[in-house]
């Protein structure tokens, strides 16, 4: 049984785990804040700071994911986790208060210190996926949707204080230039670098709080379940009499089946049941009778164990993963959602502002974004582990909703703005599936011994998307217009679920 330290240990981690994804929020308020940000740069520092595309600022945000993801195994190896934690917490915090100095002079400046902030954003949600799997690795999907729930939510009040300090007056866009409209008032525009260094100071706090409470857990490399009993404990547990005296009547001790079992947990899905990876050693064991008297104590431990054991899962080197279809079936998933999230994240209000003239509502808008993609992912979390979907279920539903929402996304505002605002929160709904899909996929399908590595590769899509964006965006909204624009993400996106629904993705 566990004792109450080693249950608050537990929880205190899981919660710090939770604050350590603070920085991700920054995503979920761009697309209010990219409004004022835009009108900044072209009208209060405007030539100077007129040196380069804004959408760079997203996309390389976005794209430093994949560098930070793969530099987070090289410094858990060489820093421990909970340090690399505190790693990524400075790097994003001075990174992000200097943004608020560089953007009063420059774009591309601005833009390469955020390719900087995605990396260590990347390297913060790593450790958080970690922590997670190393204390809840049964509920790994369900904490996965929590842990990348909470800066959605806490986007929810971020977004208000955006609007409430940059514009409390409500003021209109007052300057069109092409299919873009500005803010051009001085009393909003002197407030943009200010709303920067607000932000950074209390993501600050929230990850330092996240630091403190985080304890590395028992297993780092998550072959094991974990079982909230501590070493102390489990030599309690084998030193009292009973155990002393099965242990004794036992040929093969505990210790030496420890040795000689590798177990992993993979969770309840349609794709992987729980299984047990069992060492080579396990033909040694003298007799069953002598192994099930030595695997009894996995079960007073807490441990999954199965006799006889169940089919081996590999547990597949990046060399092996990126040579399998299910991979680029992920991946292609990855881009295509992140595309519509770029376009979502970037836009959904510089274009409604063409046919509904409301800024507070509008901000509403981004208000709610957060709180259904949140709860969505909770749900869906919740589905993956009980086995009520699985991981090819729930890429085809995101990919058939986006489909279907961003064909009719061009005409929604022209409609009414309460069915712009539906059309929205369920591509809301239907994104937040990239959140869940991507890092349960890199441990339930390729297995937790190189998770990070593959959670990195499958995070080139970010790279992708990033750099192609930008180039892609730009020409299409300007020669074609937004009608184009959004229906690209639908075309992309059933490319993609043609070659998912082609793919088998149990390769176990």
């Amino acid at each position: 049984m566990c004792t109450a330290k080693e249950r608050c240990v537990k929880y205190s981690s899981i919660v710090g785990a939770h604050l350590l994804m603070a920085p991700l929020s920054f995503l979920w308020i761009f697309g209010n804040f990219s409004a004022y940000m835009d009108s900044y740069f072209r009208f209060s520092c405007y030539p100077k700071c007129a040196d380069c595309n804004t959408q760079w600022l997203l996309s390389l945000y976005i794209g430093g994911g994949c560098p930070g993801a793969l530099l987070t195994q090289i410094l858990v190896k060489r820093l421990g986790l909970k340090r690399t934690g505190v790693f990524g917490m400075f790097m994003y915090s001075l990174t992000l208060l200097g943004s608020a100095w560089v953007l009063q002079h420059s774009v591309a400046g601005t833009a390469v210190l955020y390719l900087f902030l995605g990396q260590a954003v990347a390297i913060s949600y790593s450790v958080s996926y970690q922590l997670v799997n190393g204390w809840a690795p049964d509920n790994f999907a369900f904490f996965t949707a929590t842990v990348t729930g909470f800066p959605t939510t806490l986007s929810v009040i971020q977004n208000q204080l955006v609007t409430a300090y940059v514009n409390p007056h409500n003021l209109k866009t007052d300057a069109y230039v092409g299919y873009r409209t500005y803010f051009s008032q001085p009393e909003i525009l002197k407030r943009v670098p200010k709303t920067v260094m607000l932000f950074g100071a209390m993501t600050f706090g929230l990850q330092l709080m996240g630091c403190i409470l985080i304890t590395n857990p028992p297993r780092l490399s998550s072959k094991e379940p974990f079982s909230c009993e501590s070493e102390t404990s489990k030599s309690n547990t084998l030193g009292n009499k009973k155990d002393a005296s099965d242990t004794l009547t036992s040929s093969v001790s505990v210790n030496e089946v420890e040795n000689r079992y590798k177990l992993i947990t993979y969770g309840s899905n349609k794709d992987h049941n729980e299984t047990i990876k069992v060492s080579q050693s396990y033909q040694s064991v003298p007799s069953t009778t002598k192994l099930e008297k030595s695997t009894g104590k996995f079960a007073e431990r807490g441990l999954h164990t199965t006799s006889p054991p169940k089919s081996i899962p590999k547990s597949w080197k990046p060399s092996e993963t990126v040579k399998t279809p299910v991979f680029y079936a992920v991946w292609l998933f990855g881009v295509s959602m992140l595309y519509g999230l770029i376009l979502k994240s970037n836009y959904y209000k510089q274009f409604a502002l063409l046919y509904i003239n409301d800024d507070k509502f509008l901000t509403l808008v981004g208000t709610l974004i957060p709180i259904v993609s949140t709860v969505s992912r909770i749900i869906f979390g919740a589905c993956l582990d009980k086995g009520w979907l699985s991981i090819k279920d729930t890429v085809v539903l995101g990919l058939s909703l986006q489909i279907i929402l961003c064909a009719f996304w061009f005409f929604a505002p022209q409609v009414n703005a309460v069915l712009y605002l539906m059309l929205i929160l369920c591509l809301a709904l239907t994104q937040c599936t990239i959140f869940l899909i991507i890092p349960i996929a890199a441990l339930r399908i390729f297995g937790p011994e190189h998770f990070s590595t593959n959670y990195g590769l499958l995070l080139s899509k970010n790279l992708l998307a990033g750099f192609l964006t930008p180039l892609v965006i730009s020409p299409l909204l300007d020669i074609l217009g937004w009608f184009w624009l959004f229906t690209s993400v639908s075309i992309s996106s059933l490319l993609a679920l043609v070659y998912v629904i082609l793919t088998n993705f149990n390769i176990s």
